[in-house]
């Protein structure tokens, strides 16, 4: 294989591990720091500045790295099919489609509701329980998808795989 060749496929890899590595770190984030406190301090004053702002840049930024995130997907299916690692980006179209689908399905109807604005406490809370409930879906699956592209590295830096390399 080239070396151009193999730069692009090693950027490619590496990008979706940029990605799988940031929606890590963004849920583990809201998962441990955040929503523990999400109950009892957020109110009908406070909820929008809270949560709005944050998922409007969250989804921004995902709406332009998801897209290049499934291209390079692609490119590793492509590069990894005659190996023993194809189950890798195999898994990843579950592991990316599921997370995506949840928020556009159900995360985006909560999200709708917080926008339009609340008028009671307990609506809020019902609301923000089943949000929390739903992010902590993408949470467990996405938190795998690390786990499974740190193991493609570490696989593909052992020196037994390299010899057995087809790509």
């Amino acid at each position: 294989m080239d070396s151009v060749k193999k730069t692009f496929i090693d950027i490619s890899n590496a990008y979706i591990f940029f990605c799988a590595s940031m929606y890590l770190g963004m849920f583990w984030s809201l998962h441990f720091f955040w929503f523990p406190n999400y109950p009892k301090t957020l109110t009908l004053e406070n909820y929008y500045n809270a949560i709005i702002p944050q998922t409007d840049l969250a989804t921004n930024f995902f709406f332009i790295t998801i897209p290049i995130m499934a291209a390079a997907l692609v490119v590793m299916l492509v590069t990894e099919w005659k190996t023993g690692l194809r189950w890798v980006p195999l898994s990843w179209i579950p592991g990316l489609l599921i997370p995506v689908i949840v928020q556009q399905r159900y995360i985006e109807d909560i999200n709708n509701q917080f926008k339009a604005g609340l008028q009671d406490e307990a609506t809020l809370q019902v609301l923000l329980e089943e949000w929390m409930w739903l992010n902590d879906i993408r949470w467990v699956i996405l938190t795998i998808m690390w786990g499974i592209t740190m193991y493609f590295f570490i696989a593909k830096a052992k020196p037994n795989y390299r010899i057995k390399d087809h790509g």
